[in-house]
């Protein structure tokens, strides 16, 4: 059973709302009703009383500037908007709304006779009597409170969304590594041990090779994004694994337009396609086989193309796991700014096609890439 967290004040060391911003405005709402009390009395002839306008008004300013946060704790405390319990929530609302108002009277109503300010002088009666007229403030503090927690809930949810995405995106990243590494790494190892009875030279260098392949993707384990030119290196890595696996079976050809190497790309996102390509598509036939992967710029778009010349399908609406990852990760990182299309028939091979925003990564952020 899914639990709901309550809201509350408390639950971050700041306050719901900042005392400054609490005491700036009511010093704006004091200031108002200060020139409201002016434009009344200049249209009624009246001369205006500005010891009882500007004191009574910036007393009651401050006053229930000092009562808002006490107000703002209540909200949290009793919290209408869970459902749980609302009864006994609204109705120390309305206990509180009317001893927050009282209080208030009493304080204003002493301190102005103090000050000689209050007309006809202080009467216990007349300030219990009166306090219901000012009872609305209390709930109108209360309705700003519960927007300003919607509000907090909102960013929460949005930090929080935020999180679970990068969260998403990193178990899809370890998922797809723990899926290629062992598959590929036996693959290797098996033509490793192949080849060391026929070329140990070759062996050697394939296992260089595989090691280099290896470090450069438990070294990227945290990165969700590189650029288009380590996306390039780590391909071509283990396109000559392979070509070293299939001699004379496997030609890759390259054609990357200048200035598209530095544009970022989610991580290992061309490796397991080539890696398709090549089991399913080049390995099961028992002629050469020819990859190409292409890159260009075209606006604000970054275009890469896959294609080989296999086996090919009829299906050109099929999706397979593979792809299905791939558009997976594609939708996370790029919402629906992004197009995968897929051309293939029997015996035509097989092309996919990727079309991303183009995003250049800042020149620090670009490591030098071996040849």
């Amino acid at each position: 059973m899914r639990t709901e967290r309550p809201f509350s004040a408390n639950q971050s060391d700041r306050p719901l709302v900042a005392g400054p911003v609490i005491a700036l405005a009511w010093l704006l709402f004091s200031g108002f009703m200060v020139l409201l009390i002016f434009v009344q009395n200049l249209s009624a002839g009246t001369p205006t009383n500005w010891g009882e306008a500007l004191g009574g008004r910036l007393l009651h300013g401050l006053i229930w500037g000092l009562l808002t946060p006490v107000v703002f704790a209540l909200a949290a405390r009793f919290d209408l908007t869970e459902r749980r319990r609302w009864l006994p929530k609204l109705l120390a609302h309305a206990a509180a709304s009317y001893g927050l108002t009282l209080t208030y009277r009493l304080v204003y109503a002493g301190a102005m006779d103090a000050a000689g300010a209050l007309p006809g002088g202080f009467s216990l009666a007349s300030v219990v009597a009166n306090a219901n007229n000012w009872v609305p403030i209390y709930w109108m503090l209360l309705c700003i409170a519960y927007a300003v927690q919607y509000r907090e809930r909102f960013r929460e949810g949005q930090l929080r969304a935020a999180q679970l995405e990068t969260q998403l995106v990193q178990a899809q990243l370890q998922a797809l590594k723990m899926q290629l590494q062992p598959h590929f790494l036996f693959n290797s190892l098996n033509a490793v041990s192949a080849l060391m009875s026929a070329d140990v030279k070759a062996a050697r260098r394939m296992l260089a090779q595989l090691s280099q392949f290896l470090r450069l993707v438990l070294d990227g384990a945290d990165a969700h994004e590189v650029t288009l030119a380590q996306e390039l290196h780590l391909t071509r890595l283990y396109l000559t694994i392979e070509q070293t696996r299939f001699p004379d079976r496997l030609a890759v050809a390259y054609d990357i337009d200048p200035g598209t190497e530095g544009a970022l790309l989610p991580a290992l996102l061309l490796q397991p396609v080539v890696e398709n390509a090549v089991r399913h598509g080049l390995a099961p036939q028992a002629g050469a086989g020819e990859l190409a992967i292409s890159a260009r710029r075209a606006g604000t778009r970054l275009l890469v193309q896959v294609r080989d010349n296999g086996r090919g399908t009829a299906d050109t609406a099929a999706r397979g796991l593979g792809l299905r990852n791939l558009e997976s990760r594609l939708a996370t990182r790029y919402g629906p700014d992004y197009a995968v299309t897929v051309d293939t028939a029997p015996g035509q091979g097989y092309c996919l096609r990727l079309s991303l925003p183009f995003v250049a990564a800042a020149p620090a952020a670009q490591p030098s890439v071996p040849a």
